[in-house]
């Protein structure tokens, strides 16, 4: 395989009869797939797109949102996969930065993206999944006819492995949106050490919650179609009944998730999930490292579960890997030893090598490295000054050369993988009618809950009152709901520093402390 596409044109030659991608509505063959993506794909060049340029896909977890990203690829498009909750505003900017060509969705997105105001400019159409129009803008189309259209073999653009195939947004160091630009080889270095990893099988069979707009999900649908498997997907754990159901149903071996979500897990469905996931050959975890205590639950509970970690960023995907089950319990903070084709580093205060067991910044240099950030030369400089990632991680390299990994150089908050600007969140809790001055933090632990959660705090205008309801409806309407704070305190003063920066490191202490001494009074 030298591209992306080939995952998809190869599993169809080897696979063609064979489940490829299930959702709650359906499923669809390696063969089924490949022909409705070819289809797609001749369509999305019948616009007058050409290789190289962006096609965006707004769609939830489905057979969908895996045809229409491979629909980008096989057209020789650059796929750029969205958030399904993107709003409308943060559409906006990331359309500025990437100027896509094409928008593909479906009603509900067009419905959203269109609230405000016309779609980004520099769409020249927009395909509607599912649905028949009619609709006001006449660059919206159904996507019904390009997919019923007669087979006529499936359309594939050449491409080289050092072409760029997608842009995969995160947030920035400044709160705005940065493309990440990840070549066909960037990302096929990284598969191929993860399926040798994880040992995947043409028996394996995921259950994918994660959000295929981000690495970590789409990662395991490539995967398993690398390896002739399959995949049954959908959005998060919104229907934890019907996620449970599909580990029995599906025959799932495979389940990845994020801390935060096994431990909602483990504390409320324990039983039905060692119930349901009995046939569990592996998970893998990431967006935050596991804690030892739920590794232990979680190994309890399903005793012939293969728990693997792995620590890796947009930029620098699946760098180190562990299992945790064939580790021990001396390793259950540890994130993994560096894959083959990852070099990865220790630097200290002094930007040299630190030795072993000494704490700095983690860098990483490799075939599965990104080429940088899109349209962003400032911020491509920063972070890959000398030909290496550095990633704004703190940990340190044992005596073995494993990763820990012991905290952050960055303001970003982690929720659930999801990696959120304090001043995104900062920036709308600050225009409700009450709040004078307001800072967000992420806080550990919250509610019991594992992994970080964001909690603003707000200093009121003189007459109001302290209303967190109000707030967490105004942020829900304006916020990508990860955005949203999980919790908001009154406070007396939002701690600054001279130069009217936020100290995060007070704040978050000041917040606990209120947090702990039990609700505000109106």
């Amino acid at each position: 395989m030298t591209t992306l596409a080939d995952i998809l044109l190869k599993g169809a030659e080897r696979f063609g009869p064979r489940e490829a991608v299930a959702d709650p509505g359906g499923t669809v063959t390696y063969a089924e797939l490949a022909a409705g993506a070819g289809r797609l794909a001749r369509a999305l060049r019948a616009t007058g797109a050409r290789p190289g340029d962006r096609s965006a896909v707004v769609l939830p977890n489905s057979i969908a949102f895996v045809r229409a990203h491979f629909a980008n690829l096989l057209a020789g498009l650059v796929s750029v996969p969205c958030d399904a909750s993107v709003t409308a505003e943060s559409f906006a900017a990331l359309a500025a930065q990437a100027c896509p060509r094409i928008l593909l969705t479906d009603e509900a997105g067009l419905k959203r993206l269109a609230a405000a105001a016309p779609i980004a400019a520099a769409i020249e159409k927009i395909f509607v999944i599912d649905g028949a129009g009619p609709w006001s803008d006449p660059r919206v189309g159904s996507a019904a006819a390009a997919l019923a259209a007669e087979p006529d073999g499936v359309f594939c653009e050449q491409r080289a492995p050092g072409d760029l195939a997608a842009l995969m947004y995160t947030t920035g160091a400044t709160g705005g949106p940065k493309g990440v630009m990840l070549t066909h080889e960037n990302v096929l270095a990284a598969l191929r050490s993860i399926v040798e990893f994880v040992r995947y099988t043409p028996d394996d069979r995921e259950v994918v919650i994660l959000p295929l707009s981000h690495n970590f999900g789409l990662g395991h649908v490539y995967c398993n179609l690398m390896s002739g498997g399959a995949v049954y997907t959908e959005n998060g754990l919104v229907r934890v009944g019907r996620v449970l159901k599909a580990l029995e149903s599906f025959r799932a071996t495979g389940f990845p998730g994020t801390p935060m979500g096994f431990g909602m897990l483990l504390d409320q469905y324990g039983p039905v999930l060692a119930s349901k996931g009995a046939k569990l050959r592996f998970c893998v975890v990431n967006s935050a490292p596991l804690p030892p205590e739920r590794t232990a639950q979680l190994q309890t509970l399903l005793p012939r579960l293969d728990i693997m970690v792995y620590y890796g960023l947009t930029e620098a995907s699946r760098s180190a890997f562990i299992s945790l089950t064939r580790s021990g319990p001396d390793h259950y903070r540890a994130v993994g030893k560096p894959l083959p084709h990852v070099e990865l580093e220790i630097r200290g205060s002094s930007g040299g090598r630190a030795p072993a067991g000494e704490t700095g910044e983690v860098v990483v240099r490799g075939p599965a490295v990104a080429r940088g950030y899109w349209a962003d030369e400032a911020q491509t400089a920063a972070a890959f000054p000398d030909g290496w990632l550095h990633t704004g991680d703190l940990g340190h390299l044992d005596a073995s050369g494993c990763l820990w990994i012991t905290g952050r150089l960055k303001d970003l908050i982690n929720v659930g993988g999801y990696k959120v600007h304090p001043g995104e969140v900062e920036k709308v809790v600050g225009t409700f009618p009450a709040v004078h001055d307001t800072g967000a933090v992420g806080l550990e632990g919250l509610g019991g809950l594992t992994g970080e959660a964001i909690v603003a705090a707000v200093v009121l205008r003189p007459g109001h009152g302290f209303d967190e309801a109000g707030l967490q409806r105004f942020c829900l309407e304006r916020l990508e709901k990860f955005k949203v704070p999980a919790r908001f305190v009154a406070v007396a003063e939002i701690p600054r520093s001279d130069t009217g920066k936020v100290k995060r490191a007070d704040l978050a202490r000041l917040v606990a402390v209120q947090l702990a001494a039990g609700p505000a009074k109106n």
